[in-house]
């Protein structure tokens, strides 16, 4: 049977095809930003835009499939995996433009320099929710193509809510939680999704700090 191009399983849930165009409409927002006179601010528009497009999307498209239709959707995944390490760098890459304009913040006394400051908090926010969507996918990827890897403590197959779950709680506390992994390439995975977590949260930190102090000197 043909399957529609609407259908996350024929054009994968995080496929190229999404995030260029969630691309896209950052690069249109930026745009719009510049010719409106605020050109500081265009790297942030489009990396806020663009990643929080792409997040919403993906968790419209999946969070509420079945483990069977996940599983589906897992095997799809399968050729995913140079989108995943493109978007992890983006992801990190983005710092370097928060950095940028935390910079321009400081040296500045306007309400310019507080968007810049509230615009670099919500991209390290979205950042971060990115990356830990990537690892939701990816632990969903390989516990069905491994058969298994992660202890649900339950006898249910696991949905993408799931995965979810998980990724979010590593992304949150740096560590698996009650759903421990079970693989020595999970648990070599969840390192680096813990260690790439305490990187952002550290970046989160900083920008909350900043803005405070930001909003005090206004």
């Amino acid at each position: 049977m043909k399957q529609r191009s609407g259908d996350p399983a024929w054009g994968r849930v995080l496929s190229v095809r999404r995030a260029l165009w969630s691309l896209a409409a950052g690069v249109l927002a930026g745009a719009a930003t510049a010719l409106v006179g605020a050109p500081e601010l265009t790297p942030l528009v489009i990396w806020t835009i663009a990643a929080g497009t792409i997040v919403v999307w993906v968790w419209r498209a999946c969070w509420s499939a079945s483990p069977e239709r996940t599983e589906q959707l897992a095997e799809a995944e399968r050729h995913t995996r140079s989108t995943d390490s493109a978007i992890l760098i983006a992801s990190v890459v983005s710092l370097a433009a928060v950095a940028e304009g935390l910079v321009r913040a400081s040296n500045q006394q306007d309400m310019v320099a507080v968007m810049l400051v509230i615009l670099s908090v919500v991209a390290v926010v979205l950042a971060w929710a990115l990356v830990n969507t990537v690892f939701a996918f990816k632990y969903a990827r390989l516990y069905y193509r491994d058969d298994g890897g992660i202890d649900f403590k339950r006898d249910d197959p696991p949905a993408y809510a799931d995965f979810a779950y998980v990724a979010f709680t590593v992304g949150m506390s740096y560590a698996p939680g009650e759903n421990e992994p079970t693989s020595s390439r999970m648990r070599r995975i969840a390192l680096g999704h813990a260690l790439l977590s305490y990187t952002f949260g550290t970046g989160i930190l900083a920008v909350a700090v900043n803005l405070v102090t930001n909003l005090g000197q206004s």
